[in-house]
């Protein structure tokens, strides 16, 4: 070596030498191994093996490595995803960051915000507050999936690596363990939170769970991870766990979403996705129904959702189902076949449902007809509220009716409905009527704002302000809009003709214990109207209730009257159906009979007031008060002018019934629901057997 000498041993004499030694240069040997090391690092990472993102449909050879990750370009404190992975076309320089630099280049700081939609932007490390804790969490279940594809680590973790790509998340690690005998667990850390999945190869199911804060929705996803990971079954496999009706290489997809963690009411309340909408209720977090996503979209005025839902274990129709079937109702070959079952179409508008196809129809008979029958001879309609063609093509079943005025201030939603909702507007079997019903020539559809027309054109105090013509019903099918302002309110009732009637949908019955909201609505009209009704409707989604308010005294007549005579006038006074069929799926004399009736919640509402009504003191029966029967207190007499009568034989004092004693505590039961109660015990399977059966004997004995 150069950098070596020789030393003298000081105890050998000059002629012999025991040994040698050579002194080195510690500093000099340090450079040395530092340089040799550069050099090979250097010439490794030139000439060294280059990770890509594999392809799930890749062979397995060239599929990603378990450790492979998205790289990441920072752009004026943004982070977005490079696509462009290292070694390929994508321009000079184009390189995949180690985990390092990207953790280095990301601020896990986020902006606030108030909406789901903007969670998890990202932003420079020297700006934004703390981001809000909430986000959105997606449960997906497959079943009837390849059994090669869910006992292979590397396809699985290929397909992961690909679908945070491509639904733009950002994947910092992921590991994919094999099982014994078969099976894959995989979970992945996302810089918005985490993704994971464990898959039953022989059982032919995959459980997906992926949350994030991040701004991408989630439910954009869906049909990536079932494009990614819903590889069908082979032919010859076993069946899995699949139903025995259904086809085994076909993929069945269920699954949940829900925001989660913490956010202000007035975030939730305005939130389509919170779990307490319509939306999340029916489809978002139900897990026990399969379900479609027609349309999402927002228009210029509001949020539009349509989703096709069908119970997953639903083994027969439904009444609408069998409506609309080959053979009569309660045919026993519905039972247990699925060959005639569809799917319900649901109509969300921000968030609140409006309506299925399988009970609009209900809902809309409902809403309609008790007020237009409670008027003689409605010639004039206007109605309010959002998409509401049921409500116009209820309408225009009745032949007095020359003009239709339907307020609608969104023209997108009007071509939504044609286009994926055409049974709303759809007037082809009404004789005398068009095919689409806004196309009909009694139809105006109205696109300027419900107040700004009413409140210009009429007043409670003065009635007609200007040439436009009174109305003889008003049909409000939106909620908000009766809320939005007393004003508008006054300025419908001043636009009633002399009988005029106007009816309010206030909403699901489930909201009455709103009390305060609700009982504001019934005052509002209560002081403004000679004549209120309210009424229920449970058979249409959650059930509805309803408000109708006469001006005249003289719709109490048309209200209560009689079955046969409300089937008289349904008869005479609507037009045909063009196939000889009934226009009508609900309403006729007796659900009329039953909207007669003040609901139990709406007759608590009224009670509550102070001072108490007087009338509401006779609600029941005071168990402290003495009940007199006509035998025992009483006796006919005839005075000395000849005339007849019946007086009481002793004091009564106030406050005592006079009643006889078992008609105050007795239960009426009509002969038919006594014997659909016996039908139950022997055809309906559950565990209430008995108790229908005890209640019958009881019935039977009393």
């Amino acid at each position: 070596m150069a950098a070596t000498k020789r030393l003298p041993d000081d105890n050998a004499n000059s002629s012999t030498v025991s040994s040698e030694k050579y002194a080195v240069d510690i500093r000099k040997f340090i450079v040395f191994i530092f340089a040799i090391t550069i050099v090979s690092f250097s010439l490794g990472s030139i000439y060294g093996p280059v990770r890509n993102i594999g392809d799930a449909s890749a062979s397995s050879s060239n599929r990603a490595k378990i450790d492979d990750i998205p790289a990441i370009d920072r752009k004026e404190g943004w982070t977005d995803l490079l696509l462009t992975p290292v070694g390929s076309s994508g321009g000079s320089g184009a390189r995949e960051q180690t985990d390092a630099e990207v953790v280095e280049g990301i601020s896990h700081r986020r902006a606030r915000t108030d909406n789901i939609a903007d969670f998890g932007l990202l932003i420079d490390k020297t700006e934004g507050l703390e981001y809000n804790p909430a986000g959105q969490h997606l449960l997906v279940d497959m079943r009837n999936v390849s059994y090669s594809f869910l006992d292979d680590a590397e396809a699985l973790a290929a397909a992961i690596v690909e679908l945070i790509r491509v639904t733009h998340h950002t994947l910092l690690s992921h590991h994919c363990h094999k099982l014994i005998p078969a099976g894959v667990s995989c979970v992945g850390v996302l810089l918005e939170s985490h993704i994971s999945f464990h898959t039953w190869p022989e059982e032919g199911v995959i459980t997906f769970d992926l949350f994030t804060c991040g701004g991408t929705p989630l439910l954009a996803a869906l049909p990536l991870i079932e494009k990614y990971f819903g590889i069908p079954r082979e032919e010859g496999r076993s069946r899995g766990i699949g139903a025995t009706h259904e086809d085994p290489t076909k993929v069945v997809t269920q699954w949940v979403h829900q925001l989660r963690g913490f956010r202000t009411n007035d975030q939730r309340a305005s939130h389509v996705m919170d779990d307490k909408s319509d939306l999340a209720l029916a489809v978002l977090t139900n897990p026990d129904v399969s379900k479609d996503q027609i349309i999402s979209t927002e228009t210029s005025q509001q949020r539009v959702d349509i989703w096709d839902i069908q119970d997953s274990d639903e083994e027969g129709q439904s009444i609408f189902d069998m409506m609309d079937g080959p053979f009569p109702i309660g045919d026993p070959r519905y039972r247990n076949s699925l060959q005639y079952v569809t799917p319900s179409r649901m109509f969300f508008l921000n968030g609140k449902i409006k309506s299925g196809n399988q009970t609009e129809r209900v809902l809309h008979e409902a809403l309609v007809h008790p007020a237009m029958f409670a008027h003689e001879a409605p010639k004039r309609v206007a109605i309010l509220g959002r998409g509401e063609a049921g409500a116009l093509r209820e309408v225009l079943k009745h032949k007095t009716v020359d003009s239709v005025v339907m307020f609608e201030n969104d023209k997108s939603l009007l071509n939504i409905i044609k286009e994926h909702i055409p049974t709303l507007c759809d007037c082809r079997n009404q004789e005398g009527t068009a095919d689409v019903c806004f196309d009909d020539t009694r139809t105006e559809i109205n696109f300027s704002n419900a107040l700004e027309f009413f409140s210009e054109n009429f007043d409670i105090k003065g009635g007609k302000k200007g040439d436009v013509e009174k109305f003889d019903v008003i049909v409000v099918n939106d909620l908000e809009l009766q809320e939005n302002s007393v004003k508008l309110l006054d300025s419908m009732i001043g636009s009633l003709t002399q009988d005029g009637v106007i009816v309010i949908n206030v909403g699901s019955t489930k909201q009455l214990t709103d009390t305060r909201k609700f009982g504001d609505i019934f005052s509002l009209l209560e002081m403004r109207l000679d004549t209120v009704f309210v009424y229920e409707e449970n058979r249409a989604w959650t059930g509805f209730s309803f408000v109708v308010g006469c001006l005249s005294k003289s719709c109490r007549k048309r209200w209560y009257a009689k079955n046969d005579a409300i089937d008289y006038e349904i008869s005479s006074r609507t037009v045909s159906s063009t196939d000889g069929s009934s226009l009508f799926v609900n309403f006729d004399g007796g659900t009329q009979h039953g909207y007669k009736f003040p609901p139990k919640a709406w007759e608590d509402l009224y009670c509550r007031r102070e001072p108490e009504p007087a009338e509401c003191q006779y609600r029941s029966l005071n168990l402290g008060k003495e009940i007199i029967s006509w035998e025992s207190g009483f006796e006919m007499q005839t005075d000395k002018n000849g005339h007849t009568g019946i007086f009481a034989t002793r004091n009564i004092e106030d406050g005592s019934y006079i009643v006889p004693e078992e008609a105050s505590a007795s239960l009426f039961l009509p002969a038919d629901t006594l014997a659909n109660l016996v039908d139950s015990t022997s055809s309906v399977p559950g565990t209430n057997k008995v108790e229908i059966k005890n209640f019958v004997e009881y019935a039977n004995k009393y």
